[in-house]
């Protein structure tokens, strides 16, 4: 039986809409919802909802969650993380 290797998360932005309200004497056309960035590890995806953290302890317990709707995200962008090189023991 071979060695199982956690599942690295991947590093992502995610682009998503927030909801606004207003109390006040806008116009309809006054009123949209704003556009938001967030980055952050990928560390679970259901069709109802996406988290993302930022956080990782010495345990590899992530905190410092985000849990997003799925109707409110508009894409999901991974970001290319290089390897460093191994270096080499002196």
């Amino acid at each position: 039986m071979g060695v199982k290797r956690k599942k690295v998360p991947k590093l992502v932005t995610i682009e998503w809409k927030d909801i606004l309200g207003t109390s006040g004497w806008e116009k309809p056309e006054e009123v949209n919802p704003p556009t938001f960035w967030t980055t952050g590890w990928l560390i679970s995806k259901s069709i109802h909802v996406v988290k993302v953290a930022t956080t990782k302890d010495e345990k590899g317990e992530w905190s410092a969650i985000t849990a997003f709707p799925s109707g409110c995200i508009k894409k999901i962008k991974i970001i290319q993380v290089k390897k460093r090189p191994k270096k080499n023991p002196s």
